[in-house]
């Protein structure tokens, strides 16, 4: 006998009962959404790796991919704001470059950021959203 290999939905109220409120942790939103930015960062790297290697192949599809380009950049500023899309836009066009291995940013007290890693990227993004928030 063959089991089914169907999804079962079920709804935590019908198990738990009324009257239980279910509500998602602040670690995890921040664990969730460091998890995006960082998938996201990766993606667009890919993205621009990928259409250098075509390039140099001899294949231009920058009139065909810029669109798209045009909509992840104003989605990008959209969702981060203005002055993080502008710091994200600048770690991608380094990375690109082939000296951008080392790279940082300075805060407005002096110290200078390593921003190598999508990872280190998020975290001095926080920071700049943090100071933008409390000015």
């Amino acid at each position: 006998m063959r089991k089914s290999k169907e999804k079962k939905e079920f709804n935590l109220k019908e198990i738990l009962g009324e009257g239980v409120n279910i509500k998602e942790s602040r670690k995890s939103k921040i664990k969730k959404d460091r998890e995006f930015f960082v998938y996201l960062v990766n993606t667009l790297v890919e993205i621009d790796s990928r259409t250098d290697h075509l390039i140099t192949l001899g294949v231009d599809l920058i009139n065909y991919e810029d669109p798209y380009h045009n909509i992840i950049e104003g989605l990008v500023f959209k969702h981060y704001g203005d002055v993080e899309g502008e710091v994200i836009m600048w770690w991608l066009a380094e990375k690109r470059l082939p000296g951008g291995k080392d790279m940082t940013l300075q805060s407005p007290d002096g110290i200078d950021h390593p921003v190598n890693t999508p990872i280190q990227l998020y975290n001095i993004l926080k920071k700049i959203s943090k100071l933008i928030k409390d000015a």
